[in-house]
């Protein structure tokens, strides 16, 4: 499709200009239809009875004839035009109320320019549909007709659900970049993909099928036009080729990937397996695939900057405490180590390893909370001051809580003192009810507090701290746990420390 050829003709309805504006330029220049603008609801009404529009987008609050009214106004003189509610009230009441009256949808404010442009290819997709089976409404061909077009919309469907799934399953964005092109060429059935990414003046390509996957210059070059323009485009047969400047023989799909309104990326689609040009359903997928994959790395890297945050944020807690009581830094360093190693034997995973990690270095953040009288009392302590030491758990679960990202750690924060036998703090869980990486750190933490010196009593030797665990286990240690510690521990140097843990 030509980019001059305009898709359809959109009437925007509102009194704010800056929202009439923003929408008549993100329909014209991203969604490449026709605009025009309505200051409300009458002026609409006006221009609807002098102009034929595909789709019609209206605010609810407006002047003279809010949009309820318009809504119900409009059907009287336009029936078929399908209109779109838009507000910044988003009560589930009002959407019903504007469906009741006959909206094809509702999009609160403020809306993402991604969610407009959808929105209104999926209405007049819908809308051309009914309209040809309209037609042969009747004839044995409608029933032929709609089973055609269901079948098409829910292999549509199905691809859409496909792009979901893939690209959340990529965590990382180096898996995004390795992977997207493998998966728009099984998706749209094309054996020419690039996926690349604007490095200073250059598309440096970061996976591709059936092309080179090299850096290319933009100045110039077709992927200047994309990137300007801020929309897909298509290159016809005989054209180079952006990748090799041969002649193409068939068609070449190039996708920009924004994040806000900034292009980052260009996704190429190029050699459909048919040999036939790009229908308006296949544009429709691949812009959608590109739509997901760039939401997906903004997300991902807006993941890593957060998370690096808080991590640093929490590490900077651990240092607080350490510069109180320099035992307890050393302690949660050694007790990782000892759990790490643990796991090692144990063969767990990398997810859980990367959970006794980190949740081993915070285990004892809550003693950020407990005073220093008693966290650094030389002697024995009272049972209220136990019970203040007990508590650290306790705090250390409620700092991390509000992080939805350290579900696992929290488990080892607050159960690293619970026994096998239910005996333990804070909530007297046993067993299997003890997240397994919680019953590991009690080994490696218990460990550590036995061959470790307190200004309250001496370091026990090696010998004998292994031999006071094996005396606990089943009540206080999993056993197979303490067996899988005595494996780890035989060549070990134990370093020692002053504290209280």
């Amino acid at each position: 499709m030509p980019d001059t050829e305009k898709k359809g003709r959109v009437l925007i309805i509102d009194d704010d200009p800056g929202v009439r504006d923003l929408l008549s330029q993100i329909l014209s220049d991203v969604g490449n239809y026709e605009t025009e603008v309505a200051a409300d609801g009458f002026d609409g009404l006006e221009k609807i009875r002098s102009n034929g529009y595909d789709i019609v987008f209206t605010d609810l609050k407006m002047p003279r004839l809010n949009g309820m009214d318009f809504l119900k106004k409009s059907r009287e003189i336009a029936p078929s035009t399908p209109v779109v509610i838009l507000t910044g009230v988003s009560s589930m009441e009002v959407a019903v109320a504007a469906m009741r009256k006959g909206a094809c949808d509702f999009i609160t404010k403020p809306f993402k320019l991604d969610k407009i442009v959808a929105t209104t290819e999926r209405i007049l997709g819908e809308w051309k549909l009914y309209g040809r089976l309209a037609s042969a409404r009747g004839s044995d061909a409608s029933l032929k007709m709609l089973n055609a077009e269901l079948f098409k919309r829910l292999q549509e469907i199905g691809a859409l659900h496909s792009i979901s799934i893939e690209v959340d399953r990529c965590h990382e964005n180096k898996e995004i970049y390795a992977r997207v092109a493998g998966m728009a060429a099984k998706l749209l059935a094309v054996n020419e993909v690039s996926f690349g990414l604007l490095e200073g003046g250059d598309l440096a390509v970061k996976s591709a099928v059936g092309v080179p996957a090299a850096s290319l210059p933009v100045a110039g070059s077709f992927f200047e036009s994309v990137i300007g323009g801020k929309k897909h485009q298509i290159l016809d047969v005989g054209r180079p080729s952006p990748h090799t400047g041969a002649a193409l023989e068939s068609q070449l799909l190039a996708i920009p990937l924004l994040v806000g309104d900034d292009v980052f990326g260009v996704l190429c689609l190029s050699g459909k397996a048919d040999g036939a040009a790009f229908s308006e359903e296949e544009v429709y997928i691949a812009i959608n695939l590109a739509r997901k994959v760039a939401s997906k790395i903004e997300n991902n890297a807006l993941y890593e900057v957060f998370f690096n945050n808080i991590v640093a944020t929490l590490k900077s807690l651990i240092t607080t405490i350490g510069a109180r009581d320099s035992y307890t830094k050393e302690h949660s360093e050694r007790v990782t180590k000892y759990g790490l190693r643990i796991a090692e034997v144990l063969g767990l995973g990398a997810e859980e390893i990367d959970t006794l990690r980190f949740g081993g270095y915070l285990h004892d953040i809550g003693k950020i909370g407990v005073r220093d009288t008693v966290l650094l009392k030389p002697g024995g302590l009272t049972e209220e001051e136990i019970r203040e030491i007990q508590l650290h758990t306790v705090i250390g679960d409620e700092i991390i809580k509000p992080i939805r990202f350290f579900e696992k750690e929290r488990k080892i924060i607050r159960h690293h003192h619970e026994r096998f036998d239910g005996a333990g703090y804070p909530d007297g869980i046993g067993r299997e009810e003890i997240p397994a990486i919680a019953r590991i750190l009690a080994v490696a933490d218990t460990f550590d507090a036995m061959t470790s010196q307190r200004p309250y009593r001496m370091a026990l030797p090696r010998e004998a701290a292994v031999a006071e665990l094996n005396r606990c286990a089943g009540s206080q240690f999993d056993p197979e746990l303490v067996r899988a510690f005595e494996e780890t521990i035989a060549k070990e140097e134990i370093p020692h420390a002053i504290g209280r843990g």
